[in-house]
């Protein structure tokens, strides 16, 4: 029982790593398309 729980831990663990990649990237691309319309 024990491992299967460290199996999710890890799973969520690498799902939150996408997401805050995923996130990083957006407010990249937010604040790129700001910087261009305000030029």
């Amino acid at each position: 029982v024990s491992s299967h729980k460290g199996n999710i831990k890890r799973k969520i663990k690498t799902h939150n790593k996408q997401v805050i990649y995923h996130v990083v990237r957006l407010t990249d691309n937010v604040t790129n398309g700001i910087f261009v319309n305000m030029r």
